[in-house]
Formats: structure tokens, C-alpha cells, sequence
């Protein structure tokens, strides 16, 4: 599928390797790609894993591995609705602070853009039964770290 892409002077650089204009633009622009392509496998890139857990400040916290985040955050669709909400709530926390992080541009151009095109599941989502932990243990945590 197409995607307009988000020019580098939508973006600020930085300062820091991890912050110039056209590494956020090259993020912005394959997480883009990757999700109006419904999320293939062979296209989580690097790129994309280390941009959502480490330098994006995204809330997602790192896996073992590229592979067990894809299979935690991606794999079924119930689960990429999740990431998405999680994605969008996150971009649209933090775009308008008043003490912005080195990633904040990024935050509104993706908060712009996926609020536009809100994503449907392609497959209708399983129905299961909420899951219940006993009372003396805690409900498991829906990061990447699990």
C-alpha cells in the first residue's frame, strides 16, 4: 500500500546519533509502511525494534530479541490492535509537553498520521475470556519485556 511519506523537515535534529532529522524521518516513514502493510514479519526491521523500544521513547520495553517483540506486540491481530493503541496514546501524551524529548516531532507526525487512518483488523478478533490472575498474583505486564 502506498504511504505519503513525512519529509525530513518535518523533523529536528537532535544533537545525538539517534536524533537526526533523517534517521525520524526513516523511522517515521517504514513504521509507516510496516503498518498499512498489516504488519509483515520479514519487515520488522532493527530499524523499527531498537526506534519503538530504545530510541523512541515510545514506552515499549525491550525484549530478548527483535523476534519474541514481534511474536509479544504483533503476531495476532488482537495484538496489533493493542500495539496500535498503545503507539497512539503514547505519540499523543507526549507531542505537546512542555519538557519535549529528543523524539517529540517524531511523536506528532505519527500521532497525526495514525489518528488519520485508524487501522481495522483485517481477520475478525477472537473472543476469550478476560483472563483473571488469583488474588496473590499480579496480571501480566503487555510490554515487550514479558
Amino acid at each position: 500500500m502506498a504511504v505519503k511519506r513525512a519529509p525530513v523537515d518535518k523533523f529536528l535534529d537532535s544533537g545525538y546519533p539517534s536524533g537526526t532529522a533523517a534517521r525520524k524521518a526513516r523511522f517515521v516513514n517504514a513504521l509507516l509502511r510496516f503498518i498499512a502493510d498489516d504488519y509483515p514479519e520479514d519487515r520488522f526491521t532493527n530499524q523499527l525494534y531498537e526506534g519503538l523500544y530504545n530510541s523512541g521513547y515510545f514506552g515499549f520495553i525491550a525484549h530478548y530479541d527483535r523476534a519474541g517483540c514481534y511474536y509479544d506486540q504483533l503476531s495476532t491481530p488482537e495484538r496489533r490492535t493493542r500495539f496500535l493503541t498503545d503507539l497512539r496514546r503514547s505519540c499523543d501524551r507526549d507531542r505537546h509537553t512542555e519538557r519535549p524529548d529528543i523524539w517529540s516531532d517524531v511523536k506528532a507526525v505519527l500521532a497525526e498520521r495514525l489518528n488519520l487512518r485508524p487501522r481495522v483488523p483485517r481477520e475478525p478478533l477472537e473472543r476469550h475470556p478476560a483472563r483473571v490472575a488469583p488474588p496473590h498474583q499480579s496480571t501480566p505486564a503487555r510490554h515487550c519485556s514479558e
